[in-house]
């Protein structure tokens, strides 16, 4: 009796904060400017897209996971080597601390997981080359500022860096010194969060 009763108010107060939160999800579509630390390779611009939830917890805080499709890797300056095409799967819980009296400007920080789906070299699908082998997952930190019009557009621009390195093991002459090799992103990019009624 004790955890029907439990579960008829966690269901009432969950419904309650769901509708006072105004969850709303949204869009998101904007350009990746991405390379590999300690290569030679260049930088790569290509796209990303996906879905969000916001959530508002506070006045001037709302919670945001996002799923995104993310086209990252870098560009080679050499005949002799392809370029890095990785794709993730991104999964991040964006943390957004708004300013000033309208709530439009804010700041943004979060955590989240990159997953290797795609590229020209995947661990999970195969590769061209035996030599090279891009890590699987990858541990990433997000931190930006953005602007969002109160009806529902949102412009943002954010760096997004990896902690685990992605064991890229090309050929030596893309190598500029010894060491791991993260990804590193800048991202510009605008969303479109809908009402529900």
């Amino acid at each position: 009796m004790k955890k029907l009763s439990f579960l008829i108010y966690a269901a009432i107060f969950g419904n309650l904060f769901i509708s006072n939160a105004q969850v709303r999800p949204g869009m998101k579509l904007g350009l990746n400017s991405s390379n590999l630390s300690n290569t030679r390779l260049e930088e790569k611009r290509d796209v990303y897209f996906g879905v969000f939830v916001d959530i508002p917890l506070a006045a001037y805080y709302t919670l945001q996971p996002e799923v995104l499709y993310s086209r990252q890797g870098g560009i080679s300056n050499s005949i002799e080597f392809e370029d890095v095409n990785i794709n993730y799967i991104s999964i991040t819980a964006a943390n957004k601390f708004f300013v000033g009296p309208n709530k439009g400007f804010h700041f943004v920080l979060g955590l989240g997981l990159d997953f290797n789906v795609g590229g020209n070299w995947n661990p999970l699908f195969g590769t061209n080359n035996d030599e090279f082998d891009i890590s699987p997952i990858d541990l990433t930190f997000i931190g930006g500022i953005g602007y969002e019009f109160g009806f529902g557009l949102i412009l943002e621009a954010r760096y997004k860096q990896g902690a685990i390195s992605t064991d890229f093991l090309g050929g030596r002459d893309l190598f500029e010194e010894d060491g791991s090799q993260f990804n590193a992103v800048y991202q510009v990019g605008m969303a479109y969060k809908f009402k529900i009624n």
